[in-house]
């Protein structure tokens, strides 16, 4: 009898490394998540935004402790994929304890590895902007400033996952 496999990581090219000295920031609402995290040798910082995050976990394990985490041991910092990860799938069934016609767009499973803390994001998709800098703390400050100021102009009608489709019909 086969052994199922259960889920696996793939780095996600990101075109930046991450700085090995940590300092992550989560930025979050409804609609999408942002991380602020210096790029490494402090060249600038970096947006790693998960596009249409339905939700995240964020903080501990740092990296002393991300060994025994399944999905983060063994890794260096970085951004990650997940396959085989049910947490979708987990989300999709309780809800449907409100909305038994609705089906929810896939989603993709993100790992973030930093050095004092993790992130999980389950979004349709990630990307970055680096942003170079002297790296001088006005420089995050106002990053992250550009960041939630987006956030609060952007108008988005719902806060339901992106692209559920009606069963029913």
């Amino acid at each position: 009898m086969l052994q199922e496999e259960g889920p696996r990581t793939v780095e996600v090219a990101l075109g930046h490394e991450l700085a090995a000295t940590g300092g992550g920031m989560l930025l979050m609402d409804e609609h999408g998540c942002h991380v602020l995290m210096p790029a490494q040798e402090n060249l600038g910082v970096l947006d790693v935004t998960f596009v249409a995050c339905t939700q995240s976990v964020f903080g501990y394990p740092n990296d002393e402790a991300q060994g025994g985490h399944p999905l983060a041991r063994g890794l260096a910092y970085g951004v990650y994929e997940v396959f085989g990860s049910d947490w979708a799938q987990r989300l999709e069934q309780q809800n449907r304890v409100r909305f038994p016609d609705f089906r929810w767009a896939p989603k993709r499973h993100f790992l973030m590895l930093m050095h004092e803390s993790m992130g999980e994001f389950l979004a349709d998709d990630v990307r970055v902007e680096f942003h170079p800098s002297a790296f001088r703390a006005d420089d995050y400050d106002r990053i992250a400033h550009q960041v939630l100021q987006q956030a609060l102009d952007t108008d988005i009608p719902t806060m339901l996952p992106h692209g559920e489709t009606d069963l029913s019909a």
